[in-house]
């Protein structure tokens, strides 16, 4: 098979290996950016900064740098602050990055041991000799190719994990592996089982006006007490950026509408504060306790727990909702002239057949759990049955 030649904008972090390494030089002199630049430029790809403001705008939107020289004794923003922005940044592509100290300073020792305590990854002291620098620089931007593969590599890692690594909490992964299961349980057992969704409100707001760092600490209080709202039992999972779910099974829906009112009066209570600052967060929830039947699939579950919670984010959040969505579609709704199973039994002790049968298969789909738990309690061995008539119920409807 034929394969078009890849791309700059389609490559992935492992072609960097394939093109010259992307080096930015930060000095307020035109002079050494020149001269170092020279002396660079057969090896890597080479971007200068007159100042450390200018070196952050570049580091924060240049995703293919992958080395920094800088100057400590600079205007605006000097080597030393640029250097603690870079290792405080909350994006591992940039506090990763290495960083190579230049200086021609006379107290070299307490420079260096500056520098070394605020996470410079070399030093090196002017004048240089060319050797020297493409020396430190090669590996520097050794180190940084060999950081990146490491972060794919975790990054594969996380995505096959059933941890999610902010809040060890499950993540979603493991909800979309094991709810279908739980709910296949539910179902052959009778017993019932139910599904919350979370949304944690305005938590964008809250990241842009007080930080990353700061939000993904209040993110992680709220697992915990989402966690310990709940019972041990009971999987708690963080599906998404600020979302979560709750997988209750064995627990009946006035016990899961208590758990979410708990989780949902506790926020409330939950006070954090940042200085002088003071504030509360607040939670959106939307709760479903299905009917079981024979057919019902875990996405299905997932639809309608969304759904409620879609509302309850409409309405201005901080409310839980229980009950489905308005504007319920005909299709998801039972047909208007459904036979209740006492108005079944009479139609069929009377011989009236064709009123039955249309309805035979909705029927049976509400009373398969009961048949499961009463052969399990008789012990009447009728499983390969009950598969059967499972299996049948699953398939799609036959035209008549």
């Amino acid at each position: 098979m034929n394969q078009q030649p890849k791309t700059r904008a389609d490559s992935d972090d492992d072609d960097y290996a394939l093109e010259k390494p992307r080096l930015l030089i930060v000095d307020d002199s035109p002079t050494m950016c020149r001269a170092m630049s020279r002396l660079l430029a057969d090896d890597f790809r080479v971007v200068e900064a007159n100042d450390g403001e200018a070196a952050w705008d570049i580091i924060s939107s240049d995703t293919t740098i992958q080395t920094v020289f800088t100057d400590l004794m600079m205007p605006e923003m000097n080597g030393f602050q640029l250097l603690r922005l870079i290792r405080e940044s909350v994006h591992p592509r940039i506090n990763q990055l290495p960083v190579v100290i230049v200086t021609g300073h006379g107290d070299d020792e307490r420079m260096r041991r500056q520098a070394m305590r605020l996470g410079a990854t070399d030093f090196i002291t002017k004048p240089f000799d060319s050797l020297q620098l493409r020396a430190r620089a090669r590996s520097a931007a050794h180190l940084d190719q060999t950081t990146r593969k490491l972060q794919q590599a975790t990054k594969a890692l996380e995505l096959e994990s059933t941890i999610d690594p902010l809040t060890g909490l499950a993540n979603r992964h493991y909800l979309m592996k094991h709810g279908p299961e739980m709910l296949s349980y539910a179902i052959r057992h009778a017993t019932p089982i139910s599904l919350l969704r979370i949304s944690v409100d305005q938590y964008d707001a809250l990241e842009r006006s007080k930080g990353a760092a700061l939000a993904e600490k209040v993110l992680n209080n709220i697992a915990r007490l989402i966690s310990s709202s709940v019972r041990p039992e009971d999987t708690t999972a963080r599906i998404g950026r600020a979302e979560f779910a709750v997988l209750m099974l064995g627990t009946l829906p006035g016990a899961a509408r208590q758990a979410g009112l708990r989780i949902h009066q506790l926020m409330r209570k939950t006070g954090y504060r940042t200085g002088s600052a003071h504030f509360h967060m607040t939670v959106s929830e939307g709760l479903v306790s299905p009917a079981l039947t024979a057919t019902l699939r875990f996405d299905e579950v997932l639809k309608v727990a969304e759904s409620r919670l879609g509302k309850a984010m409409r309405e201005g959040g901080d409310k839980i909702v229980f009950a489905a969505a308005e504007g319920k579609t005909a299709k998801s709704a039972p047909p208007a002239d459904a036979l209740t199973l006492d108005e079944a039994l009479v139609l069929l002790r009377a011989g009236q057949l064709d009123k039955l049968r249309p309805q035979v298969r909705r029927l049976l789909a509400r009373v398969f759990p009961l048949l499961v738990y009463g052969n399990r309690e008789m012990g009447l061995e009728f499983e390969p049955c009950l598969r059967t008539l499972r299996d049948h119920l699953k398939a799609p409807a036959r035209k008549s």
